[in-house]
């Protein structure tokens, strides 16, 4: 029996990365591991201008050359990302002796995880996988999904963020954080914000969860979630 892939978000804070491959695909791999905060090891005889500077700024460690199963040793995943379907196989099988997470990309069912194809919205991530499948077809899905989930989800989920944390601190039951939290997420918030019209969501937001925050300590809150970073 063939299961499914079971999904899962991974803390990657100063985890030992291996990527085998400094192609495109390679590179692919490990902007999106930097970003994430992995520390980077890098096997590769060619690299990418994107991936010698890297290098060169300390941001990844080039290991060797060619690949050994001896430098799966420490590593916390691997990253089978060359154009030899064969290698990225032997790397698979390497992994699994290891019990060491592996993603290969010639071959996705023969590693032990996918990397979806994913949109983030500030603290808000879609992923999208079709099981290794169709890797094409999720990019489509995401690129789709893109022009329905703007960036005012970013600001919204940020000044939920806030606001939830300034409930937490007055004190209340449990069940009254609840309350206000849904009352909150119910209101048009997203339309507000694409609006600008902040002075309505606002009073709306303090009707909610009146007496527990003042306007003021609302409007302090949305200024801050309304700052452009994202």
């Amino acid at each position: 029996m063939s299961f499914p892939p079971y999904p899962l978000f991974l803390r990657l804070e100063n985890a030992r990365c291996l990527v085998v491959g400094g192609g495109s695909v390679g590179e692919r791999k490990i902007r999106a591991l930097l970003s994430h905060g992995a520390r980077v090891f890098v096997i590769s005889r060619k690299l990418t201008p994107f991936l010698k500077e890297c290098i060169q700024r300390g941001d990844a460690t080039l290991l060797r050359e060619q690949y050994d199963c001896s430098l799966l040793e420490d590593m916390d995943m691997v990253f089978a990302a060359t154009s030899d379907s064969e290698l990225n196989s032997r790397i698979a099988g390497d992994a699994r002796e290891k019990r060491l997470w592996c993603n290969t990309v010639s071959n996705p069912r023969e590693g032990s995880f996918i990397v979806p194809s994913v949109i983030h919205r500030g603290s808000l991530s879609i992923a999208i996988s079709t099981g290794g499948a169709s890797p094409a077809i999720a990019r489509l899905i995401r690129e789709r999904l893109e022009g329905q989930f703007g960036f005012e989800w970013a600001r919204m989920l940020r000044f939920m963020e806030l606001f939830r944390e300034k409930i937490q601190t007055k004190g209340l039951e449990s069940s009254e954080n609840q309350n206000i939290f849904r009352a909150v997420s119910r209101l048009p918030l997203l339309e507000w914000i694409q609006e600008q019209r902040e002075e309505d969501a606002v009073q709306a937001i303090c009707r909610a969860c009146e007496p527990v925050l003042t306007v003021k300590e609302i409007q302090l809150l949305w200024k801050e979630a309304w700052n452009p970073s994202f």
